[in-house]
């Protein structure tokens, strides 16, 4: 009987593989603490195939992540031109055909036979691989207008096709960006610039939306949840005192798996606020263990970025590790307090499809880069090896030749003697 030549390969960074298993565990055994209130609010359906869905989808995204680290990762940026062009016909689709739902928020496209599709998510993925493009292909002249003028007009237009309707989104994306071409070296004065005009637009579009909150269509849930943030009241009946009030209780040890209360009172919370549930049920220890989980695929991110011969696999890199710590880092923010409430899930915890595929997609090519820098380091170590070996083997054939001169010489001054 013919063996089967299927072997799984798994390639890349161990250790980010190993953070994104122990995600994954934990948010299937959070997630199933925390449907049950999604599923009698929409009076009908059954926890356990929600659940199976939500399995399925951890599956699916961790296939995908395992095709996407086995492409080239160069192969992205041949793409980045095209996938920016797809960007914009997505976002202006979206805004003109989106399906508003119960959000009243039209980020989302049906497409036949798939269902609800989110573009923003595959378009943060886009702009940085042709930010890390562009940076990479432009070192040589990368202070100039020119280089700075090929960055800034894409990201300002797809973060303001992605901005009336989802603020939080456009600016981490905007902020991503921004980082990038700081570490690109892109000229200070620009980035400076930019820091100066941002601050005055946000305050100016704030001070807009107060006056007349119905010019973008969620304005006034923006101005409500800042106004919400800056008063603190901590008797209102909010969200962000709901999650609060389960990390309280949750204490250092927490209630243990199924014994959460207050996600009977989170709208959200096995998405936006799960990271408040996983305190009230695994407590501050496993609060503890989540911030060290993102710190740790940081870390590895960086030193994948570190490693990678070229430009391009640095900056590709480092802007898709930030994404989703970033993204992280805000989620647990709201759900503590220090940050307005914005929206972002918990990368690789929360439920949801277009958000957990799409990142899986992320940490995928950032493996794909990682396991490119393992294949070059493998490949120099065994040419420095080889090398020396050849000088090795050089060296006792001289010291050889030598010794049998030597003798030769010994001999015939013995002979002369005689």
């Amino acid at each position: 009987m013919q063996k089967s030549k299927f072997k799984i390969k798994v390639k890349g960074d161990k250790v980010i593989w190993m953070v994104f298993l122990l995600l994954i565990i934990i948010s299937a055994m959070e997630v199933y603490s925390t449907i049950g209130k999604t599923v009698y609010e929409r009076q009908g359906g059954s926890p356990i195939m929600m659940f199976a869905k939500h399995i399925f989808i951890l599956f699916l995204g961790t296939c995908v992540m395992y095709a996407v680290h086995h492409i080239k990762y160069t192969y992205f940026s041949r793409f980045a031109k095209i996938g920016l062009f797809v960007s914009f016909i997505l976002l202006i689709l979206t805004l003109i055909l989106g399906s508003f739902g119960d959000k009243a928020a039209a980020r989302w496209l049906t497409i036949p036979l798939i269902g609800q599709f989110q573009p923003s998510e595959i378009v943060k993925i886009i702009l940085i691989i042709y930010v890390a493009r562009v940076l990479a292909l432009y070192q040589d002249n990368i202070k100039s207008m020119e280089v700075f003028k090929k960055l800034m007009i894409p990201i300002c237009l797809i973060c303001m096709l992605i901005f009336p309707e989802n603020f939080s989104t456009a600016t981490i994306l905007f902020l991503i960006c921004f980082f990038m071409m700081y570490i690109g070296r892109i000229n200070n004065r620009y980035l400076i610039s930019i820091v100066i005009i941002g601050i005055i637009a946000v305050i100016s579009i704030f001070a807009l939306l107060k006056a007349n909150p119905d010019l973008l269509s969620r304005g006034g849930t923006w101005v409500n949840r800042i106004e919400e943030y800056i008063s603190d009241d901590k008797t209102a009946i909010t969200q962000s005192n709901q999650a609060e009030m389960a990390i309280a209780t949750g204490g250092f040890f927490g209630k243990f798996l199924g014994h959460t209360t207050q996600a009977r009172f989170l709208s959200e919370s096995h998405n936006d606020f799960i990271y408040a549930i996983i305190i009230e049920e695994g407590g501050m220890l496993l609060g503890i263990v989540i911030i060290a989980l993102y710190l740790i695929l940081l870390y590895r991110g960086i030193q994948v970025a570190r490693r990678s011969k070229g430009y391009f696999g640095a900056f590709c890199a480092i802007g898709l590790i930030i994404m989703i710590v970033f993204q992280a880092m805000i989620n647990m923010f709201v759900a503590t307090g220090i940050t307005p409430v914005t929206g972002q899930t918990l990368p690789f915890v929360s439920y949801g499809g277009t958000s957990f595929l799409f990142s899986c997609i992320a940490l995928g090519i950032v493996l794909s880069i990682s396991a490119s820098a393992n294949k070059d380091q493998a490949k120099e170590k065994l040419e420095k090896d080889i090398t020396e070996e050849d000088s090795v083997d050089l060296t006792s054939e001289e010291n050889k030749s030598k010794e049998e001169n030597q003798s030769e010489n010994n001999f015939e001054t013995k002979e002369q003697n005689n």
